[in-house]
């Protein structure tokens, strides 16, 4: 369908009398992001188009865990659904305390379930800015103690007339196809985008199906005021086969285990977005207004009874931000002010294993007004400060649909505050630091399971946590070193304890540890990248006092080479090292920590007139491993099993 709409709208295009001048393109930035790229005194990382481009034939998550100390372990091959991004010491915990967002909207959600980054295809993304510690909540609020990555979708400076289409074919039968078309006429920008993409999965009952559309108008009123609107759409289907034991793993790793074997999940998620960006003098306003509804459905067997959910999720966001640069006597000012209101309605209908129906509801409504100042002395510009504020409302309330009877209905309030600073040395040397104290509200499904026939709550305090950070970076003609440290106070930490069957607060916890990272242009077509982090995360009290947080490696590593062979041919060499990790649901660590592995990837680009051809194999060396190891409720190890060699092939073609 998707495809058709994208025809229909080439075939109008083709026959228009109204084009724009082709040979001027018009410098735009249709999705405008949050204003401010990051946090001065924090570590902050862009990873622009070149490098999204040159790593297509990566997932998403595969192409963020790159970088250092990010950490993206699928639970099944080739597909970023069920999987979740860890930063800065959050394993288990990672979907509630890293936030996830797309042109500065979030897509984490009121429950415990990760972003879903299988809807973002990598293909659609011209940058990504990530930002590490809980710096990040006073920017993007409730949900970023750990981090953020805002994902940042085809927002070129320059935009030219063309249409793209690109299809490739991986291992176990997987085949992607996307087209895109870009199209200005007089004020108005065109973008859409479609693809699909079908793969029968590396293990049995692996099948993952995944369509997703976007259509993105933008009116350029006048030099000053821009408006757009956005369309998504995307229908995804995933055979779930679950874990299995470490004995399968060696014997039968693509095996299901029993009751596994008709397991899968259904997600549609369908949203438009209307934004308004101002320039105004010396700075610019900017507003966003989001409606989407989340359709889910589940199924499994038990002990012979299909247990069955379907869940509805619909979100409001109003987002209104304001930047200003000025001048107050020797000071130079960058002000950003603003506020972001989320209202989420929530609804569970299904059976649990009895076969006992249910129907529940929820609501939940966030207000968070923030204030940012970025300022330095006009006669000492290499010293430059920043203050930042937030402040968080929140409500939530659960009602049992069937008896009409209300089953919790809280209210809270909390605040994040951030210190940082940055000293130039010259033009190559910089320092960098901060304090901050972030925040996070408890997620419906933490305080009460509404997929329950008769749910009680639990009372959790709401998380929050004082950090520390200080860094050193050197930038050199060919060669760029940077070191960070950090260190997390976690308080009232949000923490599944499967001894008592729910989720308590452990307080408090500790996150901290070092990374590093070196970058060397070896000559002018061969380039060395590279980082090493080390993370100590654990818990200080409680029934896990002394315990490492489950699935969180101490040691980890990545190293890439990139070879210019000519101006049409490009080469890269990737390597991960992941080091042995504490299993899950294991407080009284009867299973042996997973064990390290490392994993090599090549890839090919050669580009040809209008034609670029990809190609890779990855785990060059056939490497066996697993990932999320966990401990079952009869002491045994159960694992995710990842494949040995893989191969990818991709055509692209532009005009």
């Amino acid at each position: 369908m998707a495809y058709v709409i994208i025809f229909l709208i080439s075939i109008l295009l083709n026959i228009s009398n109204s084009f724009s001048n082709n040979e001027k393109p018009i410098r735009i930035s249709i999705y405008p992001t949050i204003i401010e790229r990051g946090i001065v005194g924090s570590s902050t990382k862009i990873i622009n188009y070149k490098t999204i481009s040159n790593s297509s034939y990566k997932t998403l998550g595969d192409l963020l865990s790159k970088h250092s100390g990010i950490f993206f372990e699928n639970l099944y091959y080739g597909m970023d659904a069920k999987s979740t991004v860890r930063m800065r010491g959050f394993g288990e915990q990672a979907s509630r305390n890293i936030m996830i967002l797309v042109d500065g909207v979030r897509l984490s959600d009121m429950t415990i379930a990760g972003a879903n980054l299988s809807r973002i295809p990598i293909d659609n993304i011209h940058e990504i800015q990530i930002l590490k510690g809980g710096s990040s909540t006073v920017i993007h609020g409730d949900g970023a103690v750990g981090g953020s990555i805002n994902i940042i979708t085809k927002n070129p400076n320059y935009l030219k007339d063309d249409v793209k289409i690109k299809s490739s074919f991986k291992s176990f039968n997987t085949k992607e196809n996307s087209i895109s078309i870009n199209k200005n006429i007089n004020d108005f920008i065109l973008q859409t985008f479609a693809s699909t993409t079908d793969s029968k999965g590396y293990r049995e009952n692996n099948k993952f199906e995944n369509d997703t559309f976007q259509f993105n108008l933008s009116y350029l009123k006048d030099p000053l005021n821009r408006y757009s609107t956005i369309i998504n759409y995307s229908d995804e289907y995933t055979g779930l086969p679950g874990s299995i034991t470490l004995t399968d793993f060696y014997t039968r790793p693509r095996f299901v285990r029993s009751g596994s074997i008709d397991s899968f999940a259904e997600e549609k998620i369908q949203s438009w977005k209307l934004n308004n960006e101002k320039k105004i003098t010396r700075g610019k306003a900017l507003t966003t207004i989001k409606y989407e509804e989340k359709d889910q459905k589940t199924s499994s067997m038990y002990s012979g009874v299909n247990i069955k959910a379907k869940t509805d999720l619909s979100t409001y966001t109003l987002s209104s931000k304001l930047n200003k640069k000025f001048t107050y006597n020797n000071l130079y000012m960058d002000t950003n002010i603003g506020f972001d209101h989320y209202n989420s309605t929530y609804r569970a209908i299904g059976n649990n294993w009895a076969g006992t129906p249910y129907h529940n509801i929820a609501s939940q409504k966030i207000v968070e007004p923030f204030g940012l100042i970025k300022f330095s002395n006009i006669t000492n510009p290499n010293i430059e400060y920043e203050a930042g504020f937030r402040q968080h409302y929140y409500d939530l309330d659960a009602d049992n649909y069937t008896n009409k009877s209300s089953l919790l209905s809280r209210g809270r309030q909390n605040y994040a505050w951030s210190l940082g600073f940055n000293y130039n040395l010259d033009n190559n040397k910089n320092f960098f630091g901060h304090v901050a104290r972030s925040y996070r509200s408890p997620r419906l499904d933490e305080i009460i399971s509404l997929v329950n026939p008769n749910p009680t709550s639990t009372d959790i305090k709401h998380q929050y946590s004082y950090d520390i950070e200080i860094g050193h970076e050197i930038k050199l003609n060919n060669t760029n070193y940077s070191i960070a440290l950090f260190r997390s106070l976690i308080k009232n930490q949000i923490v599944y304890n499967s001894a008592a069957f729910a989720n308590q607060n452990f307080d408090p916890s500790i996150h901290q540890g070092i990374e590093l990272e070196f970058d060397r242009l070896i000559n002018p077509n061969l380039k060395l990248v590279s980082n090493l982090n080390y993370i100590d995360s654990y818990f200080t009290k409680g029934v896990e006092k002394g315990n490492q947080t489950p699935y969180v490696p101490r040691i980890s590593g990545n190293s890439s080479i990139y070879y210019n062979f000519d101006n049409k041919t490009d080469f890269s060499l990737d390597y991960k090292y992941i080091g042995k990790k504490r299993s899950g649901n294991d407080p009284n660590y009867i299973l042996s920590k997973s064990k390290s592995y490392q994993v090599i990837d090549f890839s090919v680009k050669r580009k040809t007139k209008n034609f670029i051809i990809k190609g890779s194999i990855n785990n060059l060396l056939d490497k066996r491993y697993y990932t999320n190891l966990i401990k079952s409720y009869d002491d045994k190890s159960y694992v995710y099993p990842q494949p040995g060699r893989t191969l990818f092939l991709g055509l692209e073609v532009k005009f």
